[in-house]
């Protein structure tokens, strides 16, 4: 008897939803033959291609959703090709959240630590965070003003600190929430920090920090991930 091995072709979408049935079953968990899997009125390629979770109908984005519960939020798995419903994708008996959180991989068991590494753009204005070469996020900042530019160059993270009081001539800004320290001066330190005082990301704003938008998913999710120590590099 002659077997014949069934290859399923990588490019096929049984229900043309604009994602392939591959990728529907391995990486986002929706269902292949179903182009609305949530029934919220939007194809399920249509959600993930504008961040939305296409398993809730709710309007929430993958960046507000843990659907495992494993500590990483639903965007950074699906880049990191974990699992969405499984909380340890390699078994090895530690959550995929909690590696990552401690330099991990959650996808091997191999005990090797991965570099973590934040990048700002200031010709795009724009911030970018790595997990090793996989990035994890990427956001519109605001940094110094010409008369008081950020740094340049490679730095790391000095210190973490939850709040911080922002203060100088024509500026007060208490209790700003989630500060990276990453170059001591002489009259100001300099941070990568969340800014509640303006929303206007994407242009120069600051007096020399990186202002990034004042939302947990956004400021909050990086402020937790990075460590003292973690790579800043500022071009």
């Amino acid at each position: 008897m002659r077997w014949v091995n069934a290859q399923v072709d990588s490019s096929e979408d049984l229900d043309s939803d604009g994602l392939t049935t591959v990728d529907e079953e391995s990486i986002y968990h929706t269902n292949p033959l179903l182009p609305d899997s949530d029934g919220d009125g939007f194809n399920d390629g249509e959600e993930i291609k504008n961040g939305y979770s296409p398993l809730r109908n709710n309007k929430q984005k993958l960046r507000q959703i843990d659907s495992d519960n494993d500590g990483l939020w639903d965007d950074w798995e699906i880049a990191l090709g974990t699992h969405l419903n499984n909380p340890d994708t390699d078994g090895d008996g530690y959550k995929d959240g909690e590696e990552v959180m401690n330099g991990y991989d959650p996808r091997s068991r191999d005990q090797q630590k991965i570099p973590k590494r934040i990048e700002v753009n200031l010709k795009n204005q724009s911030l970018q965070y790595f997990f090793g070469e996989t990035k994890l996020d990427e956001f519109k900042i605001s940094s110094g003003l010409p008369k008081t530019p950020t740094p340049t160059g490679s730095f790391t993270v000095i210190k973490k600190r939850p709040t911080v009081h922002y203060a100088g001539p024509g500026y007060d800004f208490p209790n700003t929430k989630w500060n990276l320290m990453f170059k001591e001066g002489r009259r100001y330190n300099f941070y990568v920090h969340g800014a509640y005082w303006h929303n206007d990301f994407g242009k120069p704003k600051s007096h020399g920090c990186v202002n990034v938008p004042y939302k947990y998913e956004v400021m909050g999710r990086l402020y937790d991930w990075a460590d003292v120590g973690t790579e800043v590099k500022i071009n």
